[in-house]
């Protein structure tokens, strides 16, 4: 059988965020807060909670939901924007940016552990073949029935 690429990037999906959810146990956050608050600290807080809900291609409402309990749990805060006082910026708290660190650090040895088989270069590759799938992802509309 010659698997699918679709169905080998599923079941690797579903490999990662199951050992994800096992290494971030701890922390007592889940792989997509995890996300929200890697991407919100990479954007050094310009973005809002509309930017996030597209990108992470979901309603605004559950992009709400789920910054409210980063909000709860201390780890976001969002400020208005000085040139448009209607869009709230999310930014990382101290305590926020401190969790980030340490599940860098756990998530650091899961890589390790899930790429260890591999060489540098085809480590690299991965990356950029990665990179390369998600950007032409982005770029195509969605396909309608």
């Amino acid at each position: 059988m010659n698997p699918r690429i679709l169905y080998l990037i599923k079941r690797a999906e579903i490999e990662v965020t199951s050992r994800m959810s096992r290494a971030l146990e701890e922390f007592d956050i889940t792989p997509i807060q995890f996300t929200i608050l890697y991407f919100v600290d990479y954007d050094k807080g310009d973005l809002s909670s509309a930017q996030l809900s597209r990108r992470f291609s979901m309603t605004p409402q559950s992009m709400n939901e789920l910054v409210a309990v980063l909000e709860r749990k201390k780890l976001l805060k969002k400020s208005v924007d000085p040139a448009h006082k209607r869009i709230l910026r999310l930014s990382l708290t101290a305590k926020g940016k401190k969790l980030l660190k340490d599940c860098n650090a756990a998530l650091d040895l899961l890589e390790e552990s899930l790429l260890q088989g591999l060489t540098t270069t085809e480590t690299n590759s991965l990356k950029s073949l990665i990179g390369k799938i998600l950007e032409e992802a982005r770029e195509k509309q969605p396909l309608k029935n």
